[in-house]
């Protein structure tokens, strides 16, 4: 009776954690193969047993109580310690499987990870690969990820971080646009010229340079604010304005000479792109795989900044 009532709790506990990740009954019950009401009666056996509501539900929307989101926290921590010491006796760490679900900054994961995924799957055939492309924040924990790739300063210091590579961003215009205009030396000179500034950089319309032990900050006219970097980078090939802009984004326009660097000598501070992902005792070897891929692949020089790049004379 109690190995039956075990194996109920662990049911519902998997069921409640569909539910609060996918924030909608029928998602959850596709997920996991079950009927809607099913899965409705597991999470109503489960509130009946914890004596708590866990979960609200309207016609059109679920959210979660304060004390569901406290025990998915709990739930996810369980589950997660199920599956390891599955893993641990069915031999799994020594052969990666399952399905691994992956966060990655939108820009980023288009231009240099999803390019990379069928070798991976070549070399991992028994891992699944689910992949969010998004530039929100991710929790991992309560959103069921397995690993992130951030780039920028981390702040969530719970978390397992590898770093994979060093993010480079660069002082960048158009030759069309330098063309005919005053020269650009120093950082002063941006005063007279019109610059495309990303929105989420804590700098705001201001850049922060560097030269040495010199450091300066620099602004020039806004003409564009935006927050995604390819409306930034198709604004500068067009000769919009003077933008900064990270290497894995524009190495092809680079390498094209639709842009060139300025401001010679002067530079933004580089920042990390790094793998992060929940801590653990036993880290699952699907995770394992994931990341040293990734490592290897951008190992030294990564594949984006293997190009040559034209230089502006400004």
């Amino acid at each position: 009776m109690e190995r039956m009532a075990l194996r109920d709790r662990l049911e519902d506990m998997l069921s409640f954690t569909a539910v609060a990740r996918a924030l909608s009954f029928a998602d959850a019950a596709r997920e996991l193969g079950i009927s809607a009401s099913a899965l409705s009666r597991r999470i109503a056996r489960l509130e009946d047993a914890l004596g708590t509501a866990l979960l609200r539900r309207t016609t059109r929307h679920v959210s979660l109580t304060e004390a569901g989101t406290l025990y998915l926290e709990r739930c996810t921590d369980v589950l997660t310690r199920v599956e390891d010491a599955e893993a641990l006796v069915s031999g799994l760490a020594e052969e990666p499987r399952g399905r691994l679900r992956v966060a990655v900054p939108n820009l980023f994961g288009q231009l240099q990870v999803a390019p990379l995924l069928p070798d991976f799957l070549r070399r991992y055939p028994r891992i699944g690969l689910e992949f969010s492309f998004m530039d929100r924040y991710v929790d991992l924990v309560q959103e069921r990820f397995d690993v992130a790739i951030r780039i920028g300063a981390l702040t969530d210091s719970s978390l397992v971080v590898r770093r994979l590579a060093t993010n480079h961003r660069l002082i960048v215009a158009a030759p069309s646009y330098l063309r005919g205009r005053r020269p650009l030396a120093k950082p002063e000179d941006l005063a007279h010229h019109t610059c495309l500034y990303f929105s989420l950089l804590t700098d705001g319309q201001a850049w922060n340079l560097q030269r040495g032990e010199e450091q300066v900050t620099a602004r020039g006219r806004p003409v564009l604010v935006a927050d995604n970097a390819e409306a930034l980078r198709q604004a500068a090939v067009a000769g919009c304005g003077v933008t900064v802009l990270a290497t894995f984004l524009i190495a092809e326009d680079l390498r094209a000479g639709r842009l060139v660097r300025v401001l010679e000598g002067w530079s933004v501070p580089d920042t990390g792109i790094f793998a992060v992902h929940p801590p653990g005792r036993l880290v699952p070897s699907k995770v394992r795989a994931f990341v040293s891929f990734l490592a290897e692949r951008y190992a030294g020089t990564p594949p984006w900044e293997r190009v040559g790049e034209r230089r502006s004379g400004a």
